[in-house]
Parts: structure tokens; sequence; C-alpha cells
């Protein structure tokens, strides 16, 4: 329409999910514990070898249990809309205008089985008797009054069968200039945008890596209506057996209690529950670039890009830690916290709960919800333990970066390209301690602040009507149509992620001070001043509220230094577009090893010590490609 051009259109799907994890549904028994046949007890040694087949020759499994799975029928809904105008203002100026709409409704379970949420504030049904039974015998760190029995699961229903509700009517602008100076003879174009673009919610939670999960909704997906039947092997330390493998279960297999129980589902165990209250993950991302032409076939480009990303899911939030004016800020292992694993008379013995024991700790009657396992604060970023909720919509991030781009086109038979980047990642995307008001400030263990890529094609000048034509059939055939490429990458390492082991668990660290004189490329000995740190196992901090960061910005992994290249041969077949090529392809020719991270687990012997690599070692390989 005159100078506008308009586009305009609409999106609008159901997805569907059936799925069932049926685990151990035929029963699973264990044999590994040595228990059963040690000299006189279970603390006897273990003396002989073969003792898990004699156990299993006995029936007297070390564990056991059997599963009862239900299975799921999820669905949603998810419409969008957009309109965008393309307004030709001057020959040389393009203004791009656009608007888009997103609805990302929530998932259902068709017949209501699933969990939704888990209340806070109301009492659990246990609490009466919980805190009757407290009032006799308190702990001196939590007067009577402060004892609180509240929380439980929240279910779905058939009038609202959501497993969440979600802020997800949303409104996004984009706008796009691009402007090419008449004074510049139309080698120079500006252009500059702003746009906020928005991500789905997914039915899968995320992952500690940062990765989506293969198993959609496990394990916060139908809480309570599933069920697991543990096996009961002794009462009285592996002294005598209370079940053996012919009758494992002798009181039969539990059934799933569904939503039956309300508030009282799964008390005294850890429960993980979906955010019930998620908000649509959206950046909003800007740039600003000139390209100009250099010469004829040489182009150079200047780009600065910035995202903002709001509403990122956390994988798993700990809503039962241990409160935090209990635990120790101190710069060293605070002995006084020992009281926390002080055995105290148990408010909910003999009451209908899995904590259904004589005694319990003081740390369990501390925490939030006590009728519910404490949340241990090892267990970190794996989501163990405690009441868990995932995909908290609490993690943001920032991007910025300077791109610097030289390109030639292919002219005489070579083609170079390069680019440059310099940029920075900070994110907020997982606790560093469970009682923190919003997740840990960091440099991203994805940033790679500096970046440098080069490639080129060279096709050599030999051949019929090329350059050097031998004027021979034979000769041309045998030393024409070679091509030449290769694929040049350096990188800073991205930062350290200061966690134990491959738990994936922040490391409380012991730092000293002083300079940890890191060099990533050590393989003799430890990579960086471990007399930095204690690493007594005496002095572990327990209890405590982490400030060492999971990542620093000058503490960087090995960078990559990489060549990659091949050799291309390319044999004409009656015309030109049939040709065999036969290929010959160099990946790391110079072998170049780029270094894992170091080991961060401080009570580990290999401490700092660098112990495997995290790229491929040359790789060569040749293969022929008919083109037809």
């Amino acid at each position: 329409m005159g100078s506008h051009t308009f586009k305009f259109g609409g999106d609008a799907r159901q997805y569907r999910l059936n799925t069932i994890a049926y685990g151990n549904s035929s029963g699973d028994y264990s044999f590994s514990g040595n228990t059963w046949v040690r000299q006189s007890s279970s603390s006897s040694s273990t003396v002989a070898l073969g003792q898990d087949f004699a156990s299993f020759l006995l029936g007297l499994p070390y564990s056991g249990g059997f599963d009862l799975n239900t299975y799921g029928s999820f669905y949603s809904y998810y419409s969008s809309g957009f309109v965008q105008d393309d307004w030709r203002v001057k020959p040389a100026l393009t203004v791009n205008l656009g608007l888009r709409y997103d609805h990302d409704g929530p998932y259902h379970e068709k017949y209501a089985r699933s969990e939704n949420g888990f209340d806070t504030t109301d009492p659990n049904p246990l609490a009466s008797a919980a805190q009757a039974a407290y009032a006799k015998k308190p702990v001196a760190q939590l007067p009577i009054s402060a004892f609180n029995v509240l929380g439980g699961l929240t279910f779905a229903n058939p009038g609202n069968s959501a497993l969440y509700q979600n802020t997800s009517h949303l409104f996004s602008p984009r706008i796009g200039v691009a402007w090419s100076p008449a004074k510049l003879n139309g080698k120079t174009v500006v252009r500059t945008g702003y746009g906020i673009f928005v991500a789905p919610i997914t039915v899968a939670y995320l992952g500690p890596n940062g990765n989506y999960s293969s198993s959609p909704l496990a394990p916060a997906d139908q809480e309570g209506f599933s069920q697991t039947t543990q096996m009961v092997v002794t009462n009285n330390n592996y002294l005598t057996p209370a079940t053996t493998l012919s009758n494992p279960f002798p009181n039969g297999i539990q059934r799933p209690v569904g939503n039956s129980l309300g508030l009282a589902t799964f008390e005294g165990q850890a429960i993980t529950f979906i955010n019930p209250e998620q908000k649509s993950p959206y950046s909003q991302r800007w740039n600003f670039g000139v390209q100009h032409a250099l010469t004829s076939d040489t182009l150079l480009e200047v780009d600065y890009i910035g995202n903002h990303a709001v509403h990122l899911p956390v994988p798993y939030t700990q809503l039962n830690g241990i409160p935090r004016q209990f635990l120790s800020t101190l710069s060293y292992r605070d002995t006084s916290q020992s009281y926390l694993t002080g055995s105290t008379p148990n408010p909910f013995s003999g009451l209908a709960s899995s904590q259904n024991t004589a005694t319990t700790t003081v740390v369990q009657l501390l925490a939030h919800y006590p009728e519910f396992p404490v949340g241990d604060s090892s267990s970190g970023w794996t989501g163990s333990g405690g009441i868990l909720e995932q995909n908290a919509s609490v993690g943001s991030s920032y991007f910025q970066s300077l791109n610097v781009h030289v390109q030639k086109r292919l002219s005489g038979g070579l083609f170079v390209t390069s680019n440059y980047i310099y940029s920075k990642l900070i994110e907020r995307v997982d606790w560093l301690n469970d009682s923190d008001a919003q997740p840990e400030k960091r440099i991203s263990p994805f940033n790679h602040s500096h970046r440098w890529v080069m490639a080129f094609t060279y096709e050599l000048p030999v051949g019929h009507a090329k350059r050097f034509d031998l004027h021979s059939r034979v000769a041309n055939f045998a030393l024409g149509g070679w091509q030449l490429n290769s694929f040049y990458t350096w990188q800073l390492g991205a930062p350290f992620v200061w966690i134990n082991g491959s738990s994936t668990t922040p490391g409380d660290y012991l730092y000293l001070g002083g300079p940890l004189d890191l060099n990533n490329r050590e393989t003799n000995t430890v990579a960086f001043n471990t007399a930095a740190f204690d690493t007594k196992s005496a002095d572990a901090l327990q209890y405590h509220i982490r400030t060492f960061s999971t990542a620093f910005p000058n503490i960087l992994q090995d960078g990559t230094n990489e060549l990659d290249s091949s050799m291309l041969k390319r044999f004409p077949l009656r015309s030109e577009m049939r040709y065999l090529q036969l290929r010959f392809e160099v990946f790391n020719v110079l072998n170049h090893a780029t270094f894992a991270q170091p080991n961060t687990t401080a009570s580990n012997s290999a401490f700092g010590m660098i112990t495997a690599t995290s790229n491929r070692p040359r790789a060569i390989q040749a293969g022929l490609r008919l083109v037809f």
C-alpha cells in the first residue's frame, strides 16, 4: 500500500502429551549391602567374596520396592497474532514496525490427576496434635508459639485441572531502522532495532545444566497418584529379617492415595511441585550496527548487541531449607552449630506420618514445614530432599557484545571471513543459599569474553578455463578442481564453576586469602594454589551461609585454540551438474589439547588438579561424495 508493506497473521495450537513412567513395576530388590552375611553384626567388616550373591541365595535383600505409577494425559493451548509494517520512508531509509501478541495457556491433566502447588499458609492436618506434643518438650531455640505446622500439597480438580496458572497475555513491540546516507555513496548502512521476544512455557522441567529434561513433568507431575511400597527388610539393624524375598510385602502393595489426603499427602517425605504461578520468560533485545563496503568485494561490519532476559525458570527452589537465623556467618567452622544435629523428642511420633519415630533432630523441628524433611543445603542444585519448587520464574540475565566482522566475498577463487566478539553474560539462574532473597548474581559459566573465528576457502586456479589451463585433459583432470578450506577458532575459556564434583552442588569453601596463581594448562601438579584453601575435613563449614561465589570473571578454564582444515578434489562427470568429490578432512590439525576445569572438590585428594580434556584429539577422515 504505497510505501508500506503490511504483514499479519496468527497461530493457534493444541499440545498433547500422554505419558507413563512404569518405574519398578515388577519390583526392585538390592543385595549389595553385604549386611546379612557378615561375621557377627552389621558393623562387622566385609571379609569374604561373593557376599551379595550369598544374600540373594538366602532370599534376604538389602532393600526393595514396588512402584505403582499412574498414567498422565496432559494438554495445553497456545495462540498468537502479529502485525508488521515495513515502511519505505525514503529510498535510503526503511522503518520496520511490528507488534506481536502471545498467550501460552497452562498445562492441564485431563482427569485432574496432578498437584497444582503447595499451600504455605493453612494448618496441616497434623498441626494440633504435633503442636500439643511439642509444647510438652520444646527445643530451646524455638518457642512453643513459633512452632507452626503449616502447608501441604494442593491438587487440581475437575473444575480446574490446570497444573499451574500463568501470566502470559503479552504484547511484544518491534522496531527497526535501516539508513544508507547518500553522502557516503551507498557504501554504508546504519541499522538499529529493539524488540521483545517471548519464550514458551514448556511442560518439561529444566535440569541443573540448563537443559530441558527428556522426561517431561518428572518428577513433579502427579505426586500422590503414584506410589512406591518400600520393603521393610529388618527392624533390628539386620540381626533378624522382617521380610524375605519369598514374601517381600506381607502387608500388601500400597495403593496411591490420589488427592484424598489433601494437605497430609506425603507427610514426612520429600516432595516436588511445579511453580503454580508461572510467568512467560521474555527478553528485550537491542542492537546498533554499521556496515561499510571497503572495496567492491570486502565488507566491514561493527555491531553492538544487547539482551536482557527476565522470568527465566530456575530449576529448583528449596522451600524447606534451614531458616537463615540458625545458619552461621563466620569465616570458620562454627562448632556451636552442632546442636542442630542433636536428638530431641519427636512431636510427630505416633502420628500418621513417615516421620513417626520416637526422636528427631533439632534442625528438623526448626524447618519452615517440620512435617516434611528439612532440605539439606548440600543437595544444592541437584534438587534432592525437602520441598522443591520447579521452574520458579525468578531468573534473569544480561548480555552485551561488540561484534567486528570482515568478509571478502568470493573472487579469484578466494573467500575469507573473520569475526571477533567481545561479550559479557551476567546471570541469576541458581541459588547460592536456600534462604537468599534472589538467585546468585554471577558471571555466566557460558561466558566467553573474547572469541575470534576466521575461515577461508581457496579454489586453486588450475584446470580447464582457469588461470592456469594445462591444455591437457589428463593434466587438468589430475591437477585441477582442488579446493582448500580452513577454519580457525580462538576463544577465551569459560569461568570455573566452583562446585563439589559432578553433583552440581555449590561449594562452601574455606578461602584463606591470597592469589590463586592459576595456570589452566598445568597438568603435572595442581593448577592453582590450593594452599589458599583450608581443605581439612574437620574444618569444613556446616550449616553455613555461603559467600564464595560459584563463578568469577578472572578465574577461567583453558581456552580454545583450534584449526580445522580440509582439501577437496572435484572430478567432473560429463557435465558440471554431475561430479564426484573426494574429501580429506582434518579436525584439530595441530592436535592442540583444551584442558578441562581442575577438580574443585576441596575434600578430594585431586583438588586443584586437571585430569581431563574438553575437546577431541586430532581426527582425520576421507570420503567420496557423488553429486548428480
